[in-house]
């Protein structure tokens, strides 16, 4: 399937030469050039061989610090840590952790790639600002472990700057696509939002499902915002109540709580 070309949408996939000199690093880690355990060259080396200053080089280590790559440690030199790092994001919605527990088998099939500029409706549907470019990829997410059943249904929204990771998204069925564009494009997800609603499943969806006519269901759409808050990724997912989970966990603050 062909990949769509990208709008312009003033969010470039690499904006700076320390997100290019990252992303280049990324990709040695991740190829197999930067073995785990190694050390790299050293920022002076760095600036040397990829012809930039030491500012970019510490830039570009920063964000491979800060996505788990890397660690830096005085008198040893920066360490490569993993080649697949895990992320691990507080969910919050106001003072309650936003927990949602799905398969671990899940992988997305993806059925259809195309250009879509958000009307009215469906901005409002996303909670995300209308007009904007994106490419929607759209299919179902199904239990690799238990024959390919289908276990939702998910619309995934990615900025139209990002259109180049589209070949990528469907090679990698299992891998998530905010993971993608953090290790092709050495930008930080900073930040996950994401609205829970109740819904009914009509036909023909509930067939897809293999769910009764009018089920229960969960709506699950999640922001993934960079460091900016610029939206890259939005995903709208549709479960049948029995196959998600919600769990809301409360803090007590620094302050302790009103009695």
């Amino acid at each position: 399937m062909a990949t769509p070309k990208a709008h312009r949408t003033g969010l470039p996939v690499a904006p700076t030469r320390y997100a290019e000199l990252a992303s280049t690093l990324v990709r040695d880690i991740v190829e197999g050039r930067r073995v785990v355990g190694s050390l790299l060259p050293t920022e002076h080396d760095l600036a040397e061989q990829h012809g930039v200053s030491r500012h970019t080089v510490r830039a570009s280590l920063r964000m491979l610090q800060d996505l788990g790559y890397i660690s830096r440690k005085k008198a040893v030199g920066t360490i490569v840590e993993s080649a697949a790092p895990g992320a691990a994001y507080t969910q919050s919605f106001g003072t309650a952790e936003d927990l949602v527990r799905v398969a671990a088998t899940e992988i997305r099939a993806i059925e259809a790639v195309r250009q879509v500029t958000l009307d009215r409706p469906l901005a409002r549907r996303l909670e995300a600002p209308v007009g904007g470019a994106w490419i929607q990829l759209s299919g179902l997410r199904v239990d690799a472990l238990r024959g390919n059943t289908p276990v939702a249904r998910a619309d995934i929204y990615l900025d139209a700057s990002l259109a180049g990771l589209v070949d990528t998204i469907q090679r990698q069925p299992h891998v998530m696509v905010s993971a993608l564009i953090e290790r092709e494009c050495a930008i930080v997800i900073s930040e996950i939002r994401q609205l829970v609603t109740a819904v009914l499943i009509a036909s023909p969806l509930a067939e897809q499902l293999v769910v009764a006519p009018d089920s229960a269901g969960l709506r699950l759409v999640r922001h993934y915002k960079d460091a900016f808050g610029r939206i890259l990724e939005i995903t709208d997912t549709i479960y049948p109540a029995d196959r998600v989970s919600v769990a809301f966990q409360l803090k007590r603050g620094k302050a302790g709580l009103a009695g």
